[in-house]
């Protein structure tokens, strides 16, 4: 099983455990919500474009509303099945999913931080699992952090460092870089914008700028 298929499991389990009403790390999003997204990403691609394309932004509200007064956990199943025969995920699962899956689940089991709670601790993974979810990071840093100036170089745990220079930024000083420190997956979170994450961000932070994927 690849890690997007068990990390769809244990997403499906999670939602079903703590209902459609709880909270998550999505600004305005309960559970419901982020239910309905992940059934619209993989089975209605004319919707989804709306994510990107503003003139379709009222035809996807107008179908995540639709998803979200169905049955929640039945929305729940259906989506846990897996990709349907003819989405574009269907072939990709295990590469478009790894890190969709990992942080949404998260979004989920850390859903109370965002109100106060304290920030569960991470989960183990595998030597292989961690090298997929430090891949992602590095490709979400590029996205999200590309407006920054200052070189920021990911250390993450038991693994060689990665540097992206946002920006093409040059540091002159050894205090002219930001670092960022922790478990693969933390990593992950804070490059996509989590804030309710384990990670240690060290060096000149004021420089970061974040932008949209």
């Amino acid at each position: 099983m690849s890690f997007a298929a068990a990390e769809r499991r244990r997403l499906a389990q999670i939602l079903h455990e703590v209902g459609p009403d709880q909270p998550t790390l999505c600004e305005g999003w309960l559970t419901r919500d982020l239910a309905a997204h992940l059934w619209v990403r993989e089975r209605r691609m004319d919707a989804i474009a709306g994510m990107f394309l503003p003139f379709l932004e009222a035809h996807l509200q107008s179908t995540m509303d639709g998803v979200k007064d169905r049955d929640y956990d039945e929305v729940v199943e259906e989506w846990a099945s897996g990709p349907p025969t003819l989405s574009p995920f269907k072939l990709i699962d295990a590469q478009a999913n790894a890190a969709e899956h990992f942080i949404h689940l998260e979004d989920v089991r850390r859903g109370r931080a965002a109100h106060g709670g304290e920030v569960p601790p991470p989960r183990d993974f595998s030597e292989h699992s961690n090298e997929k979810l430090f891949s992602a990071a590095t490709m979400f840093a590029k996205m999200t952090l590309r407006g920054s100036q200052t070189p920021i170089i990911l250390l993450p745990d038991g693994a060689r460092p990665v540097t992206i220079r946002g920006g093409q930024g040059v540091a002159h000083k050894g205090d002219q870089v930001v670092r960022v420190a922790g478990q693969a997956g933390e990593i992950l979170l804070w490059a996509a914008g989590r804030s309710a994450c384990h990670v240690t961000v060290s060096g000149d932070v004021d420089s970061l700028k974040r932008s949209g994927i």
